[in-house]
């Protein structure tokens, strides 16, 4: 009988793990989607004089962010991208799906004008800033903290510049 109370106590340790680990996961999830929606309002902060002044205004629409883990509609990784036009560019914000221990990443579209480069942003769970990093072909260039200046730079090079 001693081996299947054991059982019984392995069982029931089990049990609590598991249960531990699911609410460790919705808890990472939570704040996944608050991240998300920080970074958000203060991409809409930094370009609030844009928006009065009528030069643009954000989108947003529905996203469910797929993982090898969540290949399907059954992805629990339901949120938001925002976009934005600048005059005639479409710039895009498009949440990956949680990485490891809470981690954020998003991809950044419509920040440059080179097909090779791309952006993207990250946060891992418990830091404060948003780390930019942009990849040409396979190389990574080192993560910059990204800022509403450094953003500017990286939008005003997307706009046409007339010389006059």
């Amino acid at each position: 009988m001693d081996e299947i109370q054991r059982l019984s106590e392995l069982l029931m340790a089990h049990q609590r793990y598991e249960e531990q680990k699911h609410q460790r996961f919705h808890d990472d999830l939570a704040q996944w989607n608050a991240s998300i929606d920080e970074l958000y309002r203060q991409i809409e902060d930094w370009l609030k004089p844009l928006v009065d002044a009528g030069q643009t205004s954000f989108e947003y629409e529905p996203h469910l962010a797929q993982s090898k883990g969540y290949p399907d509609e059954n992805s629990p990784f339901r949120t938001r991208r925002m976009s934005f036009l600048l005059g005639a560019h479409q710039v895009a914000f498009v949440p990956d799906a949680m990485g490891p221990k809470g981690q954020v990443g998003l991809s950044v579209t419509g920040v440059s004008l080179h097909g090779q480069e791309k952006y993207s942003l990250h946060r891992e769970a418990g830091h404060r800033d948003w780390m930019l990093k942009k990849t040409v072909g396979v190389k990574d260039s080192e993560p910059v903290t990204f800022s509403a200046d450094h953003f500017g730079r990286l939008l005003q090079a997307v706009v046409p510049q007339r010389q006059g």
